[in-house]
């Protein structure tokens, strides 16, 4: 049977050797550490996939339930401008969405007034939708369905590149320790060595 060989030429066996940092007699124990380094860092990354799904789902689970009880609790209502909205080229209000004082009726049928947002260059008398709470207080729309997704989605994807970029720089960490013990060991070896070689030693 033929190896496996990849695109570059390189045989499978040979990736693994790579991988391994080799083996036999010549392997040092820092080697051995950063095999064990490369074997957690490989298990974090194959493991961060469902675990941020996991944490999607949970986060999802938790927003629709959110969003419901929002829903159960908020209301949309008609309310009158009580004055005109700052027109979108004006300097000092350059928004598009403005406040401005209205009035509107409660679910419970008390008249209500406050400053709520509406778009520029509505004036004075116009009537907006607007949501309100049990009290009949103007509050912000509840949670829809693109809440939920997109929110699950954020916190899935923040978890997977949090597990991805925290293993990854551990064992870059780790690496560069190992390089630098490496690099102390080779010094000291080779001014053992070197006063032999050079012909230095009587």
């Amino acid at each position: 049977m033929r190896p496996i060989v990849s695109g570059d030429g390189v045989t499978a066996g040979r990736l693994v050797r790579r991988f391994t940092l080799g083996s036999g007699s010549l392997k040092r124990g820092s080697d051995r550490v950063q095999f064990a380094a490369r074997v957690l860092l490989l298990t974090l990354l194959v493991t961060a996939a469902p675990v941020a799904l996991a944490v999607a789902g949970a986060t999802g689970s938790q927003t629709r339930s959110l969003a419901d009880a929002q829903a159960a609790v908020r209301h949309q209502v008609d309310a009158t401008l009580l004055a005109d909205a700052p027109p979108a080229g004006d300097a000092s209000h350059g928004a598009v969405v403005s406040p401005v004082r209205a009035s509107w009726t409660a679910p419970s049928g008390i008249e209500r007034e406050g400053i709520i947002d509406v778009r520029a260059d509505v004036e004075a008398g116009n009537t907006v939708t607007i949501w309100v709470d049990r009290a009949g207080g103007w509050t912000r729309r509840p949670l829809g369905t693109a809440d939920v997704v997109s929110r699950a989605i954020a916190y899935g994807v923040a978890t997977f590149l949090g597990i991805s970029t925290l293993a990854t720089a551990g064992y870059l960490v780790v690496s560069a320790l190992l390089d630098r013990h490496r690099m102390r060991r080779w010094a000291a070896d080779w001014a053992v060595v070197e006063p032999v070689w050079s012909r230095k030693v009587p």
